[in-house]
């Protein structure tokens, strides 16, 4: 992402849509365009900043600058309806993955997420699509998906302005601001945008709820699960039913985290 361009510039991506982009921010997304439509690329840009500065609003007009078509059905709250979005996805289409909800907050959440992404890459740039990630923090990302694999990285600083870094200014950040989650490389450029959300928001917001609370609901059932597991290990070690060993051998888990488990149930019951 290169600066170059203008203050605020009209697009209209179809006849429904019309507002005002950034002109630095246009430029350089139309010299992105043109990368995905003749080099057999995909445009992959993350979008970063806090809760409430207007992430899914950037994201959702830059989508649908690049891909007119775009709708509802490609805007995505959880790793798996990203990777049915990119499955269904025909060529040179837009989506959006919209972290909105704290679904990745925990480490084992966005080790899982990680992992998925790097799944569909492949079919990502095969069928040169367009993807938009709104996350909190660019630090949490996979090293080889913030580096390497996106192309350029967007970070609203506050309500309704950015920072711009392109591909190696980004590389630079990740490196350097790692160890202190910082923000501490200048960006290429910095701008603001407008409030227009181009999707009914009353739909997104329904979606958005309803993908909330199967998330809430799995992640119940997840800590239920995980409670009986570890009842049952505690159980069996202490009627020496199967030694440490067995146990990990039979459910995968290491002979340490089963210590840790017992452990962990041992200074609940001297608490109490």
């Amino acid at each position: 992402m290169e600066s170059e361009g203008e203050t605020m510039v009209k697009v209209n991506p179809n006849k429904e849509h019309c507002y005002y982009l950034d002109g630095y921010l246009k430029a350089n997304i139309d010299h992105m365009i043109k990368d995905v439509k003749k080099r057999n690329y995909d445009g992959f840009v993350l979008i970063c900043g806090r809760e409430g500065f207007g992430k899914t609003t950037l994201s959702l007009q830059l989508a649908m600058y690049c891909d007119p078509t775009f709708n509802l059905d490609r805007v995505c709250f959880t790793a798996e309806q990203f990777m049915e979005a990119v499955e269904g996805s025909e060529r040179y289409q837009a989506i959006v993955f919209d972290e909105t909800m704290g679904y990745l907050s925990s480490r084992t959440a966005m080790s899982k997420f990680n992992k998925a992404l790097i799944k569909v890459m492949n079919e990502m740039r095969s069928k040169n699509l367009f993807v938009f990630m709104n996350i909190p923090n660019l630090f949490m990302m996979d090293w080889y998906v913030a580096q390497h694999r996106t192309t350029g990285l967007l970070y609203i600083r506050k309500r309704a302005v950015f920072n711009s870094y392109d591909y190696p200014t980004k590389k630079k950040l990740y490196r350097m601001g790692k160890r202190y989650h910082e923000y501490c490389v200048p960006p290429n450029f910095y701008g603001a945008f407008v409030k227009y959300f181009p999707i009914d928001k009353e739909n997104y917001e329904k979606k958005k709820q309803e993908a909330i609370d199967g998330w809430i609901e799995s992640k119940r059932a997840e800590d239920s699960s995980i409670k009986q597991r570890n009842l049952l290990i505690i159980e069996c070690v202490n009627k020496e039913l199967l030694s440490q060993n067995a146990i990990s051998e039979l459910i995968g888990l290491s002979t340490r985290q089963i210590t840790k488990i017992i452990k962990l149930k041992e200074e609940k019951e001297e608490e109490i």
